[in-house]
């Protein structure tokens, strides 16, 4: 009778573990995902920073994509980069930059947000 169940609670016990794996994986790739979609984003406002004042302006949508490695595979995904720019005063802009994509069949979105003001008089 102990052996039946120690061999149940032990059944059970693995069953739960593989079924946490594919749940966990799932996170694994989201987590990469929100990664590399707020490194486009910083790197778009890098360049914002960069730019002159008078040259920062709206852009629409733009697709990006991406190849990473994913559990030993390499993986392609595709990201939509979009700026828009808000003249707050003659000298600050505010900068948002949204990134879109779409993760098991959901719709995910990263903003990300700056102020640049001219340091011309």
């Amino acid at each position: 009778m102990e052996v039946v169940v120690a061999a149940a609670v032990f059944v059970i016990s693995v069953l739960v573990l593989f079924g946490i794996f594919p749940i966990s994986a799932r996170a694994v790739r989201q987590a990469e995902q929100r990664l590399m979609a707020s490194h486009l984003a910083d790197n778009r406002l890098a360049l914002c920073r960069s730019s002159a004042f008078a040259d920062l302006k709206n852009q629409s949508a733009q697709s990006n994509t991406v190849l990473f490695r994913h559990q030993d595979e390499m993986v392609t995904e595709e990201f939509q980069l979009e700026q828009r720019v808000t003249d707050l005063t003659p000298k600050l802009k505010n900068i948002e930059v949204i990134v879109t994509w779409e993760s098991d069949r959901r719709h995910q979105e990263l903003r990300l947000e700056t102020q640049i003001a001219s340091l011309q008089p």
